[in-house]
């Protein structure tokens, strides 16, 4: 094994506190793959967009001692749920969601594995307050890579539970690492099915592989008021910045 399992309280990750009791009316969230945060301009572009968000959805989000003290900066709650320990530090790594609100409720679930290393990879669902009471489930996703279509649609059949039996509000953002026209359509099945919008970026500037866009950002009964992929070179991702307005 080229990495350590987690045990159950190293799984699931809280830091941070909450600055407000319900998410605004109109609320900015982004979408970012940090890389590990192994750019030595990672902190510098982390904290520029982590003072935009009101809720910020993190990939490959290694918690170092440094990590964790550039969240603990931040306005947010973080919630977080790690797939594996690195072997140098014991640092848990996986998926965080930061919000200026508690979530009411957090789940996380394991998705398929990757081959060879054998590394799961996670999702996040935080409920979240919306005012009058209502709530917004925020799933935030790394999928799959390095696989055939078939472990791609498990990851995305986890996801499809995540959102039974749910009918309010949703965002689901992430990397999907949906770099083939069989898990692009995979993926745009499932959440059509699930009465989700894709977010149309442009001009879109978001990350490649093998020519397809891996980073998306869906939503459902809520309205766009702009969205835009920001440069960076802190990561091999470009961050997604979207804002919206609760019906």
């Amino acid at each position: 094994m080229l990495y350590k399992k987690p045990i159950l309280p190293q799984i699931r990750i809280h830091s941070g506190q909450n600055s407000c009791h319900t998410l605004p009316h109109e609320f900015t969230v982004c979408v970012w793959n940090f890389q590990k945060s192994q750019s030595s301009d990672w902190s510098k572009e982390f904290g520029y967009l982590a003072q935009k968000a009101d809720i910020f959805l993190a990939q490959e989000n290694r918690l170092t001692p440094t990590v964790l003290n550039e969240m603990k900066k931040t306005s947010l709650c973080w919630h977080g749920a790690s797939g594996f320990l690195s072997l140098r530090g014991s640092h848990p790594t996986g998926v965080s969601t930061g919000s200026v609100v508690s979530p009411d409720k957090v789940i996380f679930k394991q998705g398929a594995t990757e081959p060879f290393f054998h590394i799961p990879k996670m999702m996040l669902a935080t409920f979240l307050p919306l005012p009058r009471k209502k709530q917004l489930l925020v799933i935030n996703v790394h999928a799959v890579n390095f696989t055939g279509v078939r472990a791609f649609q498990k990851n995305i059949t986890v996801i499809a539970e995540l959102l039974l039996n749910f009918e309010g509000p949703v965002l689901l953002g992430g990397d999907f690492n949906a770099w083939s026209a069989k898990r692009c359509q995979v993926l745009r099945q499932m959440t059509s099915q699930a009465g989700l919008t894709e977010i149309v970026f442009s001009p879109d500037n978001r990350s490649r592989f093998l020519g397809k866009p891996v980073d998306f950002l869906f939503a459902r009964q809520l309205i766009l008021r702009d969205c835009e992929v920001r440069l960076t070179g802190a990561s091999d991702h470009n961050p997604l910045i979207a804002r919206f307005q609760a019906n």
